[in-house]
């Protein structure tokens, strides 16, 4: 099993073990060392599982203290969300981006205006921008800021709030790799470039698939180790 896939596992059996009555809120969790073996995973994967959970509402880690049980519930809201910086939640967010993306664009493609289409051009030369300056994070919110102009342009305002919320979240995240590769910079561009040629000429099919390939190409481009 990959570091990718035992994750969210991970997240999930110390949930479990949490709510299990081995624990009282205030209690000092085992080290990461300890929950490392008890798990069978890595520290890596222990470290990043405590960071959710602390996002989550159900730890509180203290500086050269360790973790501590602070609710058996959690309490999992957008300003926890906002709050995360490690990269599982920069995972969990172009996962999310990734199941809007292709259902917004076809849903779109046959229905946009000239002054649409200036919007996303705009929307698209401001992407640009931030893969010319080499900046993950800010590509990741960039691509964002493009599907929110669709989510407007669509007038649906449950996705107009949760792409802005998405916005938000990215802020804050820093992406794991590292530089980026003229390889990978092309590939995610051409594909970009190609979806908004698919939107202008209304082809709902091919832009629904390009969105999927932007959607792993950008994946691949802020999280190489996914």
């Amino acid at each position: 099993m990959t570091t990718t896939t035992q994750r969210p596992i991970i997240c999930r059996r110390m949930v479990d073990m949490l709510k299990g009555g081995a624990f009282s809120v205030g209690d000092k969790l085992p080290g990461e060392r300890r929950l490392a073996a008890m798990f069978e995973t890595s520290r890596n994967t222990v470290r990043e599982a405590l960071c959710n959970l602390e996002s989550m509402g159900y730890l509180e880690i203290r500086e050269k203290s360790g973790c501590y049980l602070r609710s058996m519930d959690g309490r999992l809201n957008w300003e926890n969300l906002r709050s995360r910086k490690n990269a599982e939640a920069f995972r969990q967010l172009v996962e999310a981006l990734g199941m809007i993306a292709p259902g917004l664009v076809r849903s779109q493609a046959d229905k946009l205006t000239a002054t649409d289409m200036a919007r996303l051009e705009k929307a698209t030369v401001n992407i640009g921008r931030a893969i010319v300056n080499s900046d993950p994070s800010t590509i990741g919110n960039r691509y964002i800021s493009f599907y929110l102009v669709l989510a407007e342009i669509a007038s649906n305002d449950y996705l107009i709030l949760l792409l802005k919320e998405l916005g938000m979240a990215s802020a804050n995240l820093s992406c794991s790799g590292g530089g980026l590769s003229e390889v990978q910079v092309d590939s995610l561009f051409a594909y970009h470039v190609e979806l908004f040629n698919a939107l202008k000429g209304g082809q709902a099919d091919t832009a629904e698939q390009l969105a999927r390939e932007c959607m792993q190409a950008l994946r691949r481009l802020v999280l190489p180790e996914y």
